[in-house]
């Protein structure tokens, strides 16, 4: 499942229920985090335009993680804090995910500087989809290039009994990384959550084939770096209801790509929701709609529906069934059944 407005108390807190203490004092705390995934997927293929009838089943550990949060006590309202995470799927096991330092205060908020991932990332909506088929979120969704994770990123958030906001600036690097910033902000009204925000990416990066070496010197090809720029805008309304909740996104991002010479303008709606059938089992589901996704004139629709069933706080269980129908390829339709341990 993506993230959703309770992602906000957890940047505040940066721990998990779970964690195992590696240290506990009156003045310290560092805890070790992790969470394993294990998932198998089918996907079968409609023929269409590029694609041939197919079908495909995977079984992947990606994205599983464990870390590392430490918290220091300074004073009775500010703490020094500090993460450090790192893969340990299949496919980047070892890979360092986040590495930041910072301060915590519950009357100024909480600053973080380090390799952190985009508020867009922390914060989501509504979609709430757990194999991963929605692409609603449109900066994190693929021709967007907005990367969920930046190596240099200042990040800043604060929440009040009225509500919250968070602001994000990562730098460039010398151009090794985007430049992005972002600006959310929520509150709610009783039942009604309502929250938004606008962002902005730059990147002039280049790949390591892009460099040209010739009679000794190193000159970078200008038709191998990237010239684009990203800017997006989101609304979220969601109600929670006894048990149930039900909400509504809309995204909107422009891409401009210099070098092609090209602007896209795509937007997203995505309705999502979720009902409590026992203490332990939810049914859940969404659909969403993007228009120019990727390309011009192309439109992408996504329904879904599942089954989730949460034994403990340290365990998850999900069942999920949906279809798919992308402009250029015709309909998928996906299954799958996956889990998710804690600690």
């Amino acid at each position: 499942m993506k993230k959703t407005l309770i992602a906000l108390a957890v940047l505040a807190s940066a721990g998990s229920v779970n964690a195992a203490e590696i240290l506990k004092t009156d003045t310290a705390s560092v805890d070790f985090y992790g969470q394993l995934r294990e998932e198998i997927k089918q996907i079968s293929y409609d023929a269409g335009k590029v694609k041939s009838t197919d079908t495909s089943t995977s079984i992947s550990s990606g994205s599983s993680r464990a870390g590392v949060n430490a918290r220091y006590a300074v004073s009775s309202d500010l703490d020094v804090i500090a993460t450090v995470e790192f893969g340990i799927g299949q496919t980047n096991s070892g890979d360092n995910r986040k590495h930041y330092i910072g301060f915590a205060s519950k009357d100024y908020g909480t600053l973080t500087l380090g390799k952190q991932s985009i508020l867009t990332d922390d914060i989501w909506g509504v979609e709430n989809d757990w194999l991963g088929w929605g692409y609603s979120v449109l900066p994190e969704a693929e021709g967007y290039d907005m990367s969920w994770l930046q190596d240099a990123m200042l990040k800043y958030t604060f929440q009040s009994d009225n509500g919250w906001v968070s602001a994000s600036y990562s730098y460039d690097n010398g151009k090794s990384d985007p430049e992005t910033a972002e600006l959310y902000a929520g509150t709610a009204f009783g039942n009604l959550d309502v929250y938004g925000g606008i962002g902005y990416q730059r990147d002039e990066t280049s790949s390591d084939a892009s460099v040209i070496v010739k009679n000794g010197a190193a000159t970078v090809d200008p038709a191998a770096t990237k010239d684009t720029t990203l800017t997006h805008g989101m609304l979220t309304v969601n109600y929670n209801g006894d048990g149930w909740n039900l909400g509504t996104t809309y995204w909107h991002a422009k891409v401009e790509d210099d070098n092609a010479n090209t602007t896209l303008n795509t937007d997203s709606y995505v309705v999502a929701g979720s009902y409590n059938v026992t203490k332990k089992t939810s049914v859940y589901g969404g659909f969403e709609y993007i228009d120019d996704f990727q390309a011009e004139d192309n439109t992408y629709n996504n329904t879904y529906a599942g089954v989730l069933y949460q034994y403990a706080s340290w365990s998850k269980l999900y069942v999920e069934t949906g279809i798919s129908d992308d402009g250029r390829y015709n309909t998928d339709r996906y299954y799958g059944i996956g889990t998710r341990l804690y600690w």
